[in-house]
C-alpha cells in the first residue's frame, strides 16, 4: 500500500483502526477493554494524534467518538518487548502472538486492520458459529482469512509451535487443528484493502447508496 493502512479513511472519514475498534467493542459489549495490537511504541505517534483518541500511557489509550467512549489497550509484537515475545519477522501471526501473551487463558476475536466492511453482523457471526479451537471467514476462492477469526489458547499454543519450527503462515494452523471456516453472510464483510486500488474500489463501495426496507 505504500503507507500504514489503519490510518487509512475508508468508512465515515474516520481512520479504519477507530472504525474497527468501535466495531469490536460493539459486537462484544461485554469486554472491558479492546486491545490493538501494534509493531512497535513508534508507531503509536500517528494513533495518539488523532482526533479520536487520547492517550494515557504508551500501553493504554482512552477512544472517543460522539457518545462512545471506551478503553484500549496497545499490546506490541515487535523490537522493545521482551526477547522471548519478539515476533520480528513472521508476518501477520505477530499480532495474534502478542495477544496470547498477554493472556495465554484468552479467547481471542481478530480483526486485521485492512477489512473496512466488516460488521458487527459479520463478528457475531463468527461468535454465533465457533465451535471449533480456531474459526474464520472463508473467501470465494476457497482460503481462510485467519485475521478475521477467533483463536483459543489451544490455536495459539499450536501457532506458537508451528512458528518455532519454521511454519510462520496462520492458515497452517487452521488446517492442523481442523478449524472451522465459514462463508460470509455478505461477501462485502471480507474484502480487504491491500493496494491503491483496492482501497480506490472500497471507495467507491461504500459511496454506493444503500438499499432501505
Amino acid at each position: 500500500m505504500g503507507t500504514r493502512k489503519e490510518l487509512l479513511r475508508v468508512v465515515d472519514d474516520v481512520p479504519l483502526f477507530v472504525h474497527l475498534l468501535i466495531i469490536l467493542r460493539e459486537a462484544c459489549p461485554e469486554s472491558d477493554v479492546v486491545f490493538l495490537s501494534l509493531h512497535h511504541p513508534d508507531s503509536l505517534k500517528a494513533i495518539e494524534n488523532d482526533r479520536h483518541i487520547t492517550a494515557v500511557t504508551d500501553h493504554e489509550l482512552i477512544l472517543i467518538q460522539g457518545p462512545i467512549t471506551f478503553p484500549i489497550h496497545v499490546v506490541y509484537d515487535g523490537p522493545g518487548v521482551p526477547s522471548e515475545h519478539d515476533s520480528t519477522g513472521i508476518g501477520p501471526a505477530a499480532g495474534l502472538l502478542a495477544a496470547h501473551h498477554q493472556d495465554e487463558s484468552a479467547h481471542w476475536l481478530v480483526v486485521a486492520c485492512d477489512y473496512p466492511f466488516i460488521s458487527v453482523a459479520a463478528l457475531s457471526q463468527l461468535r454465533r458459529e465457533w465451535s471449533a479451537p480456531v474459526i474464520c471467514f472463508e473467501n470465494t476462492d476457497g482460503f481462510c482469512e485467519p485475521l478475521l477469526s477467533i483463536w483459543s489458547p489451544e490455536a495459539l499454543r499450536a501457532l506458537k509451535e508451528n512458528i518455532q519450527n519454521g511454519i510462520l503462515g496462520p492458515s497452517a494452523v487452521v488446517k492442523r487443528l481442523c478449524g472451522k471456516t465459514i462463508r460470509p453472510g455478505e461477501e462485502k464483510w471480507i474484502f480487504n484493502v491491500n493496494t491503491p486500488a483496492d482501497l480506490e474500489r472500497a471507495s467507491n463501495m461504500d459511496a454506493k447508496p444503500q438499499a432501505s426496507s
